[in-house]
């Protein structure tokens, strides 16, 4: 492997590509390891030094405003609350409620597979035990994929064995494939460069990057490359994807050039009775519509010798799409279970055969069943972690959910109804003597404590009384002194008694009548507040909790909180209280919430949580 230049992948390097990366992608869609590998696959080493230099590089560039806030998504973390309110549209209410009494409509519905040839519930029953055995199952494939990492560790020329750990990871994990595709890359001679990228290739098209996809096979075709039965594989599966996604005019034409290099796919498969040799024409009997035909082909394909179990599971999941075609739920319904026990056995994750499996037993009303199995395939899809895989199947979580709710409180209610019913019918006269003691029982009960809250309300009007008369008081007080300040002014500049009119200064000192308010508005505060300072020093980190000097009962940062506490929230009313200047205020709260390490509405919804003393 090359050796890099130590400096070469700097911060302006990873900013410039990073935005050239992120242009390629709607908001939300990457997350920061994702573009760690993207970069990778741009020449930057691979290891932890460089990841952090794109996690610092990044975090800089949405500071600077070069990235947007949003450009990334973060699936380790959850939101812990939402605060927004939504106001409520009358017509959207009522047509909710319709929608409601509808679902409940529908809950009764008869057994579907009634008079079926094949009756599903034994096949659940193999799915469930192919489960229970997963854990197991992905212990032995670790031990393969440890074996295989410690081969190439000691391997001079270890480009098999990358591609061995990249087939094992291909349907396991989105993320390891990628860079054991990079490894692949690095390690490749000339003639295994097609090789690798059309790994590339096929991991794109698992992850739903398609135009990434068609860029690898375009340029490999331009390029005249070796035209391998993989690349028609990889090309007939991206058309036909594209297809599939796209719908109508469009959708046809991506499904017509599909159906052609699918037909130059079966020039290469020129040995019969084997299994991609009637699965190639299996499917396409199904982009034609041929339905029946491809039943016929693919149960041949089913019945030969698979290359391997991963195969075998989408040779059955083809199948049972064929089958649903044709309305034969039932055979649908085997078939994907049977490819979804092939998925477990093969450690596979990139799979669609539980999510059908569960939009199946939706369709026959079986809803908890359907609500279990979708959950595991988004498991699954969380595993393989491809987005892609997560949109499809989260498409149909919230409709199997809120159909399984509506049975469920259905249900409730009509248990309910019944249990009331049974009650009344059997024990008319006891219930109505219990309910009479019962009633007697709360009413003496609320008494207590309607007589205890009047006691509470009493006392709180009482201090309420007495600290409104303390500040009023303590204003009274202070116009008091200001007018007599106003009357020797008066008096000794018209009896021209200046050396008397200069003492009075000296008198008003404003510095303690200040302090005189301030020790009041204190003692109101702890008074409404009595532990005050612990409950707000409990929102600061150990060092950065205020200490009060001897004889402070509040200094000017907790006034200015106890004061928001209060109610009283605009900078300009504290600031005319405390005599403070707006700035001042300003500065102060800043401060105190920068030191906190709380977002400003966190921290003030705690701060309002401060208990008084009737709490």
């Amino acid at each position: 492997m090359a050796a890099r230049t130590k400096d070469m992948f700097t911060k302006s390097w990873i900013i410039e590509n990073a935005v050239d990366v992120l242009s390629n992608y709607d908001p939300g869609v990457l997350t920061i390891r994702g573009l760690h590998y993207q970069l990778v696959s741009r020449g930057m080493t691979n290891d932890i030094q460089h990841y952090k230099r794109v996690v610092a590089a990044t975090g800089q560039a949405r500071w600077d405003g070069i990235i947007g806030f949003d450009a990334f998504s973060d699936r380790e973390r959850a939101m812990a609350c939402d605060t927004r309110a939504e106001e409520t549209i009358y017509e959207e209410a009522v047509d909710r409620a319709k929608r409601q009494i509808k679902l409940w409509a529908n809950n009764y519905c008869l057994n579907q597979w009634e008079n079926q040839p094949i009756y599903v519930k034994n096949d659940l029953n193999k799915l469930d035990l192919a489960i229970l055995s997963q854990p197991s199952i992905e212990g032995k494939k670790r031990l393969l994929i440890d074996s295989l990492y410690h081969a190439a560790a000691i391997d001079s020329a270890p480009y098999d064995t990358y591609k061995k750990l990249y087939e094992e990871y291909r349907s396991y994990n989105y993320d390891t494939a990628l860079i054991y595709i990079h490894y692949m890359e690095e390690e490749a001679s000339i003639g295994q460069m097609a090789d690798a990228q059309l790994c590339r290739a096929f991991i794109y098209m698992s992850g739903g990057l398609f135009k990434e996809a068609a860029d690898i096979l375009e340029k490999w075709l331009s390029d005249e490359g070796e035209y391998t039965l993989d690349y028609y594989i990889y090309y007939t599966r991206l058309l036909w994807d594209l297809s599939d996604n796209a719908g109508g005019e469009l959708g046809r034409r991506y499904n017509d050039e599909g159906i052609r290099l699918n037909q130059i796919l079966q020039t290469y498969i020129s040995t019969e009775d084997t299994m991609m040799y009637w699965y190639s024409r299996a499917v396409l009997d199904l982009r034609r519509g041929a339905y029946k035909r491809g039943i016929e082909r693919c149960q041949k394909a089913l019945s030969a010798t698979p290359p391997s179990i991963h195969y075998k599971a989408i040779v059955a999941s083809t199948l049972a799409y064929l089958y649903r075609q044709t309305n034969n739920n039932a055979a649908a319904l085997h078939y994907y279970i049977e490819a979804a026990i092939c998925d477990i056995q093969s450690s596979t994750y990139e799979t669609v055969a539980l999510r059908n499996i569960a939009e199946l037993l939706y369709d026959a009303g079986e809803y908890q069943l359907a609500d279990y199995y979708i959950r595991i395939a988004m498991q699954d899809a969380q595993r393989y972690n491809a987005r892609y895989r997560q949109i499809s199947i989260a498409q149909s979580m919230p409709i199997i959910e809120e159909q399984m709710l509506a049975r469920l409180r259905f249900q409730q209610y009509s248990t309910i109804i019944l249990l009331v019913i049974v009650i009344i019918l059997l024990v008319c006269g006891i219930i109505g003597i219990v309910v009479l003691r019962r009633k007697n029982t709360i009413l003496h009960t609320a008494q207590k404590e309607i007589d205890q809250m009047n006691r509470s309300l009493a006392e709180a009007n009482k201090l309420k009384e007495e600290l409104l008369g303390t500040l009023l008081a303590s204003r009274s007080q202070y116009i008091n002194t200001v007018q007599q300040y106003q009357q020797a002014v008066k008096q000794n500049a018209a009896n021209r008694k200046w050396s008397e009119l200069m003492s009075i200064p000296r008198a008003a000192d404003a510095r303690l009548q200040r302090t005189t308010l301030d020790h009041q508005i204190d003692t109101v505060i702890l008074s409404i507040y009595p532990t005050f300072v612990e409950d707000f020093n409990a929102l600061l980190p150990q060092k950065e909790r205020i200490e009060l000097k001897k004889g402070e009962l509040l200094n000017a940062q907790l006034r200015i909180f106890a004061l928001i506490r209060l109610g009283v929230t605009h900078n300009e009313v504290i600031a005319e209280i405390l005599d403070y200047s707006i700035n001042t205020v300003y500065n102060y709260k800043t401060r105190v919430i920068a030191s906190s390490g709380r977002s400003p509405e966190t921290f003030y919804a705690a701060l309002m949580k401060i208990q008084s003393f009737v709490q």
